[in-house]
């Protein structure tokens, strides 16, 4: 297979960190990582882990807005990862 990924960023329209985790922790096909290299489904998101290391005015320095979610697609079924993330988005709500 040539010309296709699984790896994507989305921007999510929330600024609110524990909204920003609420969604992140209800995902239950996508686990949490930075590792690209696997068959599963990953989700990161920048803010979580770098909020832990600096003031967010350098983070928003770095050009990394907090709704930046970063997604690598795996091997499970289409409709289950589209319905996981179709329920965590609700909790940014």
């Amino acid at each position: 297979m040539t010309g296709y990924t699984g790896m994507m960023a989305i921007e999510v329209d929330c600024q609110e960190v524990e909204k920003i985790k609420a969604f992140m922790n209800s995902l239950e096909y996508f686990y949490i990582g930075v590792s690209w290299g696997g068959f599963e489904s990953l989700v990161y998101v920048p803010a979580i882990s770098y909020l832990k290391e600096m003031t967010p005015e350098k983070f928003s320095a770095m050009g990394i807005s907090l709704g930046s979610v970063r997604l690598s697609i795996g091997l499970e079924d289409a409709d289950d990862l589209i319905a996981d993330l179709d329920k965590a988005l609700k909790c940014l709500n």
